[in-house]
C-alpha cells in the first residue's frame, strides 16, 4: 500500500499533501474498493503529507534532494482551498516557481516531461476550484443513506447556538464534519484517517470522479 513515510521516496509517482488529514484520506481512497480495478493505486502512488501551505516551498525544495527522487515519475500536489481559491491556486503555482519545477497553468492539467506535475484543490478537485476543504468533501461523500437529513439537524443546532448562545464557528466545516462523527457510534471521537477505515466515506461517489480521472493520468 502507498507508504506514509516522509524522509524516502519509495515509488515513481508521489502525492504530496495538506497534513495528516489528508494523507491518511488519501491512503484510504487509494487503497478502496473502489479504485481496486487498477492495482498500480494501491502499489505505485506513495502519499507524503508536506505540513501547512505555507511550507510547501520548503518542502519541495528539500524533496528534490530526497534519495529516490530521481526516479520520480509524477508528481501531484493537493490542498485545501481554503477561502479564496483563486489565491490558493497561485500560492501553489509560486512555490513550484521559486522551486525551479514545471508550473501547471491551472488546477487539474499535468505538466513537464521528465517529472510530471500537477495539483488540484479540495473540495472539488478538479479544474474548476471552489472555495472550501476537505472537510467540505467528506461531507459530501458520507456513505450512511441519512447522512443529508443528519446534516440538517446538526446545522440547525449550529445556528441555535449562535444565535442563543453567540458562538461563532469560523471553521465551520469542521464543526459540522466533527459533530457528524459525535452523533455517529461508529465513528465518535475519530479523525479524518480513523473514520475512513470505519467506512465513512462512500468511495464511489461522483464527487472523487475528477480526483479518480486526474491521479489515473499519474502512470
Amino acid at each position: 500500500m502507498p507508504r506514509k513515510t516522509n524522509d524516502r521516496l519509495m515509488k515513481e509517482h508521489l502525492i504530496i499533501c495538506e497534513g495528516r488529514d489528508g494523507q491518511e484520506f488519501l491512503i484510504r481512497y487509494l487503497n478502496s474498493q473502489a479504485l481496486s480495478y487498477d492495482p498500480r493505486f494501491s502499489d505505485d502512488i506513495q502519499v507524503n503529507d508536506f505540513g501547512g501551505n505555507s511550507e510547501l516551498y520548503k518542502y519541495l525544495e528539500i524533496l528534490k534532494n530526497t534519495s529516490g527522487y530521481e526516479r520520480l515519475r509524477s508528481l501531484m500536489i493537493i490542498r485545501d482551498a481554503e477561502n479564496d481559491a483563486e489565491t490558493a491556486v497561485r500560492e501553489t503555482q509560486s512555490a513550484l516557481r521559486k522551486a525551479d519545477l514545471a508550473v501547471p497553468l491551472e488546477p487539474h492539467l499535468w505538466t513537464g516531461d521528465v517529472l510530471k506535475i500537477g495539483f488540484v484543490l479540495f473540495p472539488t478537485c478538479g479544474d474548476i476550484v471552489e472555495d472550501g476543504t476537505l472537510e467540505d468533501l467528506c461531507l459530501a461523500i458520507l456513505a450512511e443513506p441519512q447522512a443529508g437529513e443528519i446534516l440538517k439537524e446538526i446545522d440547525s443546532f449550529l445556528m441555535m447556538l449562535g444565535e442563543a448562545h453567540q458562538r461563532d464557528f469560523p471553521r465551520i466545516f469542521k464543526n459540522r464534519l466533527h459533530t457528524y462523527f459525535s452523533v455517529h457510534n461508529d465513528h465518535v471521537s475519530f479523525k479524518i484517517g480513523e473514520a475512513a477505515a470505519a467506512g465513512a466515506f462512500d468511495w464511489r461517489s461522483e464527487r472523487l470522479d475528477l480526483l479518480n480521472q486526474f491521479m489515473e493520468k499519474m502512470f
